[in-house]
């Protein structure tokens, strides 16, 4: 008589193989007549969304378009474990150069900005004015410093809210700005202001557009890259500084607050918001190899100088990618960010949005895991990673992955840096994008040496307070220079025959006024209370003040 065989789940026929494994090989053989229930059975079954482009090689396996093979795993136990993968082998903070030359705010201004880099512009800006007419026009480092210094204070008082005029006007602008300079000498300077040489410069833009403003750019970054070791954890993203300024690179997004601007890539350290390495958004790359993304690319440029120590890199969705996973896992630098869900490379499953809130499910692809996190009832988020081998899963209500936490945590560095600089940015007016790049250096520079002095100096100050005596130690040696003697000869204001009558001081030759309210008139006189060039066009009254003292 045949008997129908007993029904048993999967989880009980396991289990009654296991047993009899377990058993003496001289004891009875035991036969199994099992037939699975497939009721029970499809709990442990994969569900998919049938289409043409899915191909499953196994049960727990899955074939992407591009022919990735990506397996599922479980997830782990405890969230916050810590990765074994990522060793930093230096010790994150200053280098070594920058604490022997950094004790005050401005020495670590000129740790990036250095003292070779302010005597050029001095000397393209000089060579500018000499070739619109202005022969006897000169300008100082110290000057221009001191004209940097009126640049930041502008950006921590008013910034774009005030027109230049208020900052000199006796009821709302600053005293700091008429003892540095005059406004018209100010205005002088900016429209002289020159980064490179003109009488090259037709050839070097025929190789690269950013030639105008490149040199002083490549070296501020390189100081920055080389007077600060980052932490573990770098971000790489995109900064869109505001200018409608002409150029052949001005790039419009939608997404910013800025429409229009000058688009930069940058590497970030999480911690410190330090600028690591930075370049400009020109456009096409002829350089770029064939058949390498332009984000893939990008992100090679600006970690270069940090791989092969156990650094971890964070990005969005518009770099990611299991290709550049792979490069940066080739040396030694672990990728964690965002995944596009219409790359060929992401398994097809990973696209339906229709599973169970707060819902995870993982897949592994060599060195890569892949987080599927349903953290909306219609939307998922996908998470590469090559820095966990294993994810686990809080226990809390949301059920938050390990990965998701961790992208979280270190995703912000760009976007907090740029926010920072657009605070207290010294940015004004200006028809030249090379002027525009100049800001950026300025609120950059003002970001990193706040950094770096506040750990050189082990000290606590606010980055207002520090551009604030920052832009007093710029402009101390234009003072200075303003109240030492000059050589003066005193000249008679009447004829000899009147003894009694007052003098005033004159210049040994006659040279252009310095009051600029004319038309460059030549004269000997000098203002008693600035001791500058005052011709009689620019004084009003007896003994002679310029126009600004009267």
């Amino acid at each position: 008589m045949n008997t129908r065989p007993q029904r048993y789940s999967a989880k009980q026929a396991l289990d009654l193989i296991q047993d009899a494994n377990e058993m003496d090989s001289g004891d009875e053989e035991l036969e199994l007549d099992i037939e699975f229930d497939s009721a029970s059975e499809s709990d442990s079954e994969v569900e998919t969304e049938t289409a043409t482009t899915t191909e499953f090689v196994s049960e727990r396996e899955e074939r992407a378009n591009d022919g990735t093979v990506w397996v599922e795993q479980t997830a782990g136990n405890a969230l916050g474990r810590a990765p074994s993968c990522n060793i930093l082998r230096e010790k994150a903070g200053p280098t070594r150069c920058a604490k022997e030359n950094i004790v005050s705010p401005l020495s670590s201004l000129l740790c990036l900005i250095d003292i070779l880099m302010w005597g050029q512009i001095v000397k393209y800006t000089v060579a500018e004015a000499h070739r619109n007419g202005a022969e006897n026009w000169d300008l100082s480092v110290d000057e221009l410093k001191a004209f940097v210094g009126l640049l930041y204070l502008r950006g921590i008082t008013g910034g774009k809210s005030m027109n230049l005029e208020d900052f000199w006007s006796s009821d709302l602008g600053n005293p700091f700005f008429n003892e540095t300079m005059s406004r018209q000498r100010f205005r002088d300077i900016m429209r002289y202001l020159r980064f490179d040489d003109k009488d090259t410069r037709a050839t070097r833009l025929e190789k690269d557009k950013f030639a105008i403003i490149s040199e002083i750019w490549s070296k501020f970054v390189s100081n920055s890259t080389a007077c600060y070791t980052p932490g573990e954890n770098i971000t790489v993203d995109e900064q869109l500084f505001p200018t409608k300024a002409r150029c052949r690179f001005t790039q419009y997004i939608a997404t910013k607050p800025d429409k229009f601007g000058i688009k930069f890539w940058i590497a970030a350290d999480v911690e410190t918001k330090y600028m690591l390495n930075a370049f400009p958004y020109l456009g096409k790359d002829e350089a770029r190899p064939v058949g390498e993304r332009l984000a893939d690319n990008v992100v090679m440029r600006l970690v270069e100088p940090f791989v092969g120590k156990g650094r971890n890199i964070t990005s969005d969705n518009f770099f990611t990618s299991i290709a550049l996973a792979n490069n940066l896992h080739a040396k030694k630098t672990t990728l964690v960010g965002t995944m596009n869900k219409k790359r060929r490379e992401v398994p097809p499953s990973a696209k339906a949005q229709n599973q169970e809130r707060f819902s995870t499910t993982i897949w592994r692809a060599g060195h890569a895991t892949l987080t599927v996190y349903q953290c909306k009832p219609k939307k998922n988020v996908c998470i590469l990673s090559t820095m966990h081998k294993t994810v686990s899963i809080d226990t809390d209500a949301k059920k938050l992955p390990e990965t998701i936490a961790h992208y979280n945590a270190t995703k912000m560095g760009v976007d907090v840096l740029d926010q920072m600089a657009r605070l207290y940015s010294v940015k004004g007016g200006s028809r030249r994008w090379p002027v525009a790049v100049f800001y950026n250096i300025l609120d950059l520079a003002a970001i990193n040496a706040h950094v770096l002095y506040t750990q050189c100096m082990n000290k606590t100050i606010s980055r207002r307070r520090f551009i604030l005596e920052l832009a007093k130690e710029l402009r101390a040696n234009h003072m200075t220079a303003k109240a030492a003697p000059r050589r003066t000869v005193l000249a008679p204001l009447c004829s000899p025959e009147t003894p009694n009558t007052p003098q005033r001081e004159r210049s040994l030759k006659r040279k252009r006024c310095q009051v600029s309210r004319c038309g460059g008139n030549k004269t000997c006189d000098i203002c008693d209370k600035c001791k500058r060039l005052v011709c009689g066009k620019c004084t009003k009254m007896q003994p002679k003040l310029c126009l600004e003292y009267y």
